[in-house]
């Protein structure tokens, strides 16, 4: 009785440890296919853009040039 109740304990803490774990790589997943669809609309002139005095990717509104 007492190795299966150690059993059941350490299956509940490694099945929690995996859930923390998923979502910790889902959230960074999750950035990566944001930041390559808008690169992609981007680059295929659906979005429109242009770049600022300090390099970085300005998205403008669609009746700004």
């Amino acid at each position: 009785m007492n190795t299966e109740i150690w059993l059941l304990g350490t299956a509940i803490i490694f099945t929690l440890v995996g859930i923390v774990m998923e979502r910790r790589a889902q959230s960074a997943r999750t950035s990566i296919i944001i930041e390559a669809t808008v690169d992609r609309l981007i680059k295929d002139n659906y979005i429109r853009s242009k770049l600022d005095k300090n390099g970085e990717i300005e998205l403008l509104k669609y009746y700004e040039e």
